[in-house]
């Protein structure tokens, strides 16, 4: 199972709480986290990812490398078991089905109509303004000390029920992303090898169809005649 660019493209709060020390907390840790974010320029990790599809009690694994650079490009390549990419220079969106020999191109400002946790990443979202945010119940994930906090979209139209994402508490940056839908599927998302600002070139998020390639384009992403 991929990443589904309309939803994780288109990755990042409203429980009322009993104490207002806790929500006083909240409120400081999601501050931290839109400042750190909001320094970033670039951001490069090695990604593992694993999808649990409930219905066939399987689990399905992949691994790759991630690039964000404000604002709005990204890079996921997937090496294994597939090679397959999703690319955005700020204004594109492609989709690269290597195995399919079909890519999907949208417009990235009807992709990003809809919110999502990597929008934070990519320079283009607002914790507070996009999402409701609490501190997750950790039962079934590791928070390894991090901060974990479940996140659901205010627009209320992402595939998925809810987000749990994981930040390192010493320096705000994102570790890992939990993301369930509605038909109990659980996809991890888990960053290692983190780069902070280290140059990442724009050259990395132009993308060029491949010869003998099907280019598919959404409806709404055709301009009428």
């Amino acid at each position: 199972m991929k990443i589904n660019s309309y939803t994780i493209i288109a990755i990042l709060l409203s429980l009322t709480y009993a104490y207002s020390s806790a929500a006083e907390e909240l409120e400081i840790v999601v501050d931290k986290i839109q400042n750190k974010y909001e320094e970033i320029t670039d951001f490069h990790a090695k990604f593992t990812q694993e999808a649990t599809v409930k219905a066939l009690d399987k689990v399905q694994k992949s691994e790759g490398e991630v690039w964000f650079k404000k604002p709005g490009k990204m890079r996921w390549n997937y090496y294994t078991p597939e090679k397959d990419e999703i690319v955005s220079d700020g204004k594109t969106l492609w989709f690269y089905d290597v195995a399919e020999k079909q890519v999907i191109e949208s417009p990235l400002a009807q992709v990003s109509d809809t919110q999502n946790t990597t929008s934070l990443l990519s320079g283009l979202g607002n914790i507070k303004e996009v999402f409701d945010a609490s501190f997750a119940d950790t039962t079934d994930t590791n928070s390894n000390g991090n901060y974990m906090l479940e996140l659901k979209p205010k627009n209320g139209e992402e595939q998925y029920n809810k987000a749990v994402v994981a930040f390192d508490k010493d320096t705000m940056v994102v570790r890992s992303i939990y993301l369930y839908d509605p038909f109990g599927n659980l996809t991890t998302i888990s960053l290692k090898d983190i780069e902070i600002d280290s140059g990442v070139q724009d050259s990395l998020f132009s993308f060029t169809v491949p010869s003998g390639v099907e280019v598919i384009r959404p409806p709404s992403a055709i301009s009428p005649q």
